[in-house]
């Protein structure tokens, strides 16, 4: 074998076993996270961006928005029920946190959930009859998501909005302006998914949004990731 022979060899060898692997972490469900930063990556200001995240559950276990945080960003989290939210606050204190169910209008509905830190706790009533280990909780009073925005003094352009509320997703779309505020990606839970993709695209989610100028780019299982156009 030539000089050159072996060197080829050794660099083949290198490349095999020796070359460095760069395992990424997720803390989402289905990996969410990670593909929300692929779309955001190029962006200028990815260590000191800026999210929301309307039914963020657990400050870290299954979060679309705990790796952001660990990396520099900030953000609001918003969760209806009073035990979340306390753990929220005590793990992202740098978040702002609230306590709020969002809905497009302003009513007073009942909390369902099948235990105590559930992740499917919900208002959606009819979600909630098709299962009957749901347990009505208590009352809460709605308002939508540009009502808490306003309040929080959110900027209106920001990198990720992050939506998961278990079958009233789409009601907490569309009570949030889109003209006023302009999330660069938005990934939510769209249950229309579950039956495949033609199912998620006549969505009345993937309609609102394909309106107001959001190309979906991905999916991953139950939630699809939106980004919007270019100059838009």
């Amino acid at each position: 074998m030539t000089f050159s022979g072996i060197l080829q060899f050794v660099s083949r060898i290198r490349r095999a076993f020796l070359s460095p692997t760069k395992a990424a972490t997720s803390y989402s469900q289905c990996a969410e996270d990670l593909i929300v930063k692929m779309f955001l990556k190029s962006d200028p200001i990815i260590n000191n961006g800026f999210y929301v995240d309307v039914g963020c559950h657990h400050p870290r276990r299954g979060s679309n928005t705990f790796g952001f945080y660990k990396v520099g960003w900030r953000g609001i989290l918003i969760d209806m029920e009073e035990d979340k939210v306390c753990v929220a606050k005590m793990a992202r204190k740098r978040d702002v946190v609230i306590q709020s169910a969002i809905s497009d209008r302003v009513e007073t509905l009942n909390i369902y959930s099948p235990g105590n830190f559930s992740t499917n706790a919900t208002i959606d009533s009819e979600a909630a009859a098709k299962h009957p280990e749901y347990q009505r909780r208590n009352d809460i009073t709605t308002e939508t998501l540009t009502e808490v925005l306003d309040r929080c003094d959110c900027p209106e352009r920001f990198e990720f909005l992050n939506i998961d509320c278990e079958g009233n997703d789409f009601r907490v779309l569309k009570g949030l302006s889109l003209v006023k505020y302009q999330p660069k990606v938005i990934c939510i839970e769209i249950w229309e998914s579950k039956a495949g993709l033609d199912d998620m695209i006549a969505s009345d989610i993937h309609k609102h949004l394909v309106s107001r100028d959001y190309e979906l780019k991905s999916w991953a299982i139950f939630s699809a990731i939106y980004v919007r156009k270019p100059g838009s």
